[in-house]
């Protein structure tokens, strides 16, 4: 592995939690935002609204990844009849960069604001993989199209402990520069998010999820993470997320690495279909 892929590959990792991831017209909220740029109030994203139904359910990629992670877990929902929205967060994909400086609220709005644009007005399904836990679950805290969650291997409150957020930035600052050297565009998104983990964790942990939203956490075998321990305290985070709440279910991914829409897409579609079926009713 040459020395540009290994650092971008670091950097990858560290926005996975505990290791520490056709320019268009703008559209009025009647157009249907199918694979396009959107206007969101200053700058544009990139949009792909797809199929019908009365549910929408919502993709999140996990950093570093734009929504083409997706593509063939969104085509097996659509399948089913449901609407599918993918968009690419800020910097990453086809979409322009975000405000300076970084803000895990203003990915949340620009969330929001994407969907308000596309005329989705909900219930939501939002499914979210590493880093997209913070951006779904703090959308969730704060907008009432949310209907359910899906979380797959992502970042839950208080999985993340000061401890180790200082130690990953400790280790790969000094790697910036040459993220920089090497893929210039891709650092403007990445370094700016990087430097506001440690109050993205701390917005997060401090967030009130609906305790009767329902939520499927989804926990891959063999999450990404540099020690035993910050497997254990991934581990343990998200079994206090779903403890002691009848609208919370963890499901197991034997077997999975991190990827788990790679690795187990059959899991992924069972718990996205389970919650269709519950947001339905």
């Amino acid at each position: 592995m040459n020395r540009p892929r290994s650092i971008l590959a670091a950097l990858m990792l560290l926005l996975a939690p505990l290791v520490v991831a056709a320019q268009g017209s703008s559209p009025t909220a009647s157009n249907s935002c199918r694979k396009e740029l959107v206007d969101i109030g200053g700058r544009r994203v990139w949009v792909g609204a797809e199929g019908t139904g009365d549910v929408t359910v919502v993709f999140e990629a996990g950093g570093g990844n734009d929504s083409s992670v997706w593509t063939q877990i969104a085509s097996r929902i659509r399948a089913a009849g449901v609407r599918t929205f993918v968009y690419d967060r800020a910097g990453l994909g086809r979409s322009e960069l975000g405000p300076t400086p970084y803000s895990i609220d203003d990915e949340v709005h620009a969330l929001r604001s994407a969907l308000t644009t596309c005329g989705i007005k909900g219930p939501v399904i939002l499914t979210a993989h590493s880093y997209g836990g913070f951006i779904s679950l703090l959308t969730a805290s704060v907008d009432k199209r949310v209907a359910g969650l899906v979380l797959v291997d992502a970042v839950v409150p208080k999985a993340t402990p000061k401890s180790e957020v200082e130690a990953i930035l400790a280790k790969y600052r000094p790697q910036y520069d040459e993220l920089r050297k090497q893929a210039p565009e891709l650092a403007k998104a990445m370094i700016p998010l990087m430097e506001a983990y440690p109050a993205t964790v701390k917005k997060l942990d401090a967030a009130r999820i609906p305790t009767r939203l329902p939520i499927i956490d989804i926990v891959a075998e063999n999450t990404m993470t540099d020690t035993p321990q910050t497997a254990t305290i991934w581990r343990k985070a998200h079994a206090e997320f779903v403890a002691h709440n009848r609208f919370r279910k963890s499901v197991f991914a034997a077997g999975s690495s991190h990827k788990v829409m790679k690795d187990k897409p059959d899991i992924v579609v069972d718990a996205i279909l389970q919650m269709i079926g519950l947001v339905g009713r």
